[in-house]
């Protein structure tokens, strides 16, 4: 449930450590339910419960199968530029980065009181880049690099009525991490050659390629208090993903080096609770509260084969757990559209010392969302757009992040 970065920041902390930058968005599965702020977790009676809380699969009436797309762009700002071994000697505090990714799903209702659901969701399928060259070089001449970091969730889940009032449901998440990197440094004096008593120049070339599978829990309960009033709640039990794979790097002076390597990554426990409320027969207000258990993240990497070039490490970050409110209404113009609002708020997991380029999306972030639901028969459509802007100062750094994202979903009932 934490957006932003944070995922890819996971994936990323086994790359160069210069080469870190860009980010994405993710506020969850469904153009309807992100239109709302994502405040569902009491109310998302569909597909998309896959996420939000699978309690809610025993109210779907008939077997419905649905496909959600987003799109978008957002820009980090780091008043500082990227940091280094040597400080921060470029000057590009601004980067632009676009996203494409979705998610698709159905419910399967096996009798008036239980429910399948089923369904992938990508919370992370981006590009990165940086490139920049120092106006002055005294250490560096200029950097180039190039990742790419992808996350894939699939989800299977069975709830199933306790009596008129109580739902319960238990599924399990299968998650696939990939991550690639190539990253060119080009050292006016090179770090390494300085410590052979040899200074001069060198050009050094790194690439890292590798992916890995981790098994997640997911726990959800319903309550309906009257036919107005309804509230949920939905735990992730987090996964620690094993990923290998190998890293290569090359230099003008040194021999070329290669290993296999073993990141270990955290995918970190959620839980978060909701409520729903049918304010009149058109209008329906909802709210949530979720929480992400960052605490304790470490980003070690262990090469088989360590060398001048390629070598492990360790850092233990302290991180904070990170919570999250969402609102959302719907209002339902008629019996065919129904018009969506939503706003979301959200606080920051890194600690100051863990800010740079590469996490300078982790701010303090408002999101407001709108968006139209049209529906044909057994046809529903929803076009939502969400704009969020958000800054933070760290050890005197000031860092921002704005963004804008078009999300359309289709579901067919059958």
């Amino acid at each position: 449930m934490k957006n932003i970065l944070l995922v890819i920041m996971v994936l990323a902390a086994a790359l160069p450590r210069e080469g870190r930058c860009s980010g994405y968005e993710f506020d969850g599965v469904g153009a309807a339910a992100v239109a709302r702020g994502g405040a569902v977790i009491a109310d998302a009676a569909d597909w998309t419960a896959i996420y939000w809380n699978p309690a809610n699969l025993s109210d779907v009436k008939a077997r419905e199968a649905g496909l959600e797309l987003k799109t978008g762009v957002m820009s980090p700002k780091d008043g500082n530029s990227l940091n280094t071994p040597v400080g921060n000697p470029f000057d590009k505090t601004r980067e632009n980065s676009s996203f494409l990714f979705g998610s698709l799903g159905a419910a399967v209702p096996l009798d008036d009181k239980s429910a399948l659901g089923f369904g992938l969701y990508l919370p992370l399928l981006q590009g990165s880049k940086f490139k920049d060259s120092d106006p002055t070089p005294s250490f560096y001449n200029s950097i180039d690099y190039e990742g790419f970091a992808g996350l894939a969730v699939w989800n299977l889940s069975y709830a199933r009525r306790l009596g008129e009032r109580f739902s319960a449901s238990a599924g399990a998440n299968l998650i696939y991490a990939r991550l690639e990197s190539e990253a060119t440094h080009d050292f006016a004096v090179s770090p390494l050659l300085a410590l052979l008593s040899m200074p001069g120049p060198d050009v050094v070339r790194q690439k890292l390629d590798g992916d890995g599978y981790g098994l997640e829990g997911v726990l959800g309960l319903k309550y309906r208090h009257s036919e107005r009033l309804a509230f949920g709640a939905v735990f992730r039990g987090g996964s620690r993903v094993m990923l290998h794979g190998s890293a290569t790097a090359t230099s003008q002076v040194l021999p070329a080096e290669k290993s296999d390597f073993r990141f270990k990554l955290k995918q970190p426990a959620t839980s978060g609770i909701g409520a729903a409320w049918q304010a009149r027969r058109t209008l329906k207000l909802s709210m949530d509260l979720t929480q992400t258990w960052w605490s304790g993240f470490s980003n070690k990497t262990v090469y088989e084969t360590p060398g001048l070039l390629i070598n492990s490490n360790e850092n233990t970050y302290d991180w904070k757990n990170s919570f999250k409110f969402r609102a959302g209404a719907v209002w339902a113009r008629s019996e065919s559209t129904d018009l969506l609002l939503g706003y979301a708020f959200d606080t920051p997991a890194l600690d100051k010392g863990s800010v740079d380029f590469s996490t300078a999306v982790d701010v303090p972030m408002h999101r407001l969302t709108a968006g139209l639901t049209r529906k044909w028969e057994a046809l529903r459509g929803t076009l939502t757009a969400m704009t969020g802007y958000g800054r933070r100062t760290a050890g005197g750094v000031k860092y921002s992040l704005y963004g804008f994202a078009l999300l359309g979903e289709a579901a067919y009932s059958f």
